[in-house]
């Protein structure tokens, strides 16, 4: 139980950042 809550939290912490990335690259002009 424990293993599978921390992937999850990893996971949801992945999105978030990869969701925040993108969302910087877009305001900045789609810049890489």
């Amino acid at each position: 139980m424990a293993k599978k809550v921390k992937a999850g939290e990893l996971q949801l912490k992945d999105k978030l950042v990869y969701i925040g990335r993108v969302a910087k690259v877009v305001k900045g002009g789609r810049r890489f």
